[in-house]
């Protein structure tokens, strides 16, 4: 397995696992490339500035100053948008200030906090805070069902029609579509694309060297090789050889963010 030198990705404190897919520690430098993944990062770098990032439907880039260190929680798919009460696709292919998400006093009281913190240990307690306090006050509206069934749907079978999924939730197509906006950022065949990549990352991580991509693809449940190369290039820009050799995994030994009771390696080998 890969491993990040720059990025450190923790599990968040047990009472947040259904909210949170990890908390992360950065010193980045150079320029990175970040792959989407269904998730929404809230974000504090050491210039003072919170930033709420994605959902992504395609990777980008970005390069800090020199010296710049960040610390975020990284909201599981889905999650984020119905606890704060706040549109998904209005922020897709955005990064917001945080400031805009909760307001200023909000803002400010966060950055206060994570500017009195001693250590990035005390930043990350300092957001996973700020994400518990909001999850007492949102209550039973801190979580979307249909969201929860529509991921895990995908998460067994990345090949699900929206149509059946649709009719799984008691929903038309275009009500589904709505609500798949709303809580991830995109409709179902998008979350689908991204869902079935990560599967096949996931994949090649747990697989012995020397599978074909052929093969691999088949297991992740692309029609056929042709088929994982062009999702690969529409999501990360690279073919899939050359984005294996630079790439390494988002979440490694951690539960898959796209399903919450099972681990993903645990779930692809079974």
């Amino acid at each position: 397995m890969h491993v990040v030198r720059w990025y450190d990705p923790i599990p968040p404190r047990p009472a947040l696992d259904r909210v949170l897919a990890c908390s992360w520690t950065a010193s980045p430098s150079g320029r990175h490339r970040l792959i989407p993944d269904a998730c929404l990062d809230l974000v504090w770098l050491s210039t003072g500035d919170l930033w709420l990032c994605g959902p992504e439907t395609s990777a980008w880039t970005f390069q800090l100053p020199a010296g710049v260190e960040s610390v975020g929680v990284r909201f599981r798919p889905g999650v984020a948008p119905p606890l704060w009460g706040f549109d998904g696709s209005t922020i897709r292919n955005r990064r917001i200030a945080w400031c805009d998400v909760v307001g200023a006093a909000a803002n400010d009281d966060l950055l206060a906090a994570l500017e009195w913190s001693p250590d990035d240990h005390g930043r990350i307690t300092a957001l996973e805070n700020t994400v518990a306090a909001r999850l007492m006050v949102a209550g039973p509206r801190a979580f979307d069902d249909v969201a929860d069934a529509v991921l895990q749907r995908l998460a067994a079978d990345p090949g699900a029609r929206a149509g059946d999924i649709a009719e799984m939730c008691g929903l038309t197509p275009r009500q589904l579509l709505r609500r798949c906006q709303t809580a991830f950022g995109y409709g179902v065949s998008t979350l689908a694309r991204i869902v079935r990549f990560h599967r096949f990352w996931s994949i090649v991580e747990l697989s012995p060297p020397g599978r074909s991509f052929a093969a691999l693809a088949q297991d992740a449940g692309y029609s056929d090789q042709a088929h994982l190369v062009h999702d690969c290039r529409a999501i990360t820009g690279l073919p899939p050889l050359r984005f294996l050799a630079e790439a390494a995994p988002t979440f490694p030994d951690m539960s898959d963010p796209y399903k919450t009771d099972v681990a993903l390696g645990d779930r692809l080998l079974a």
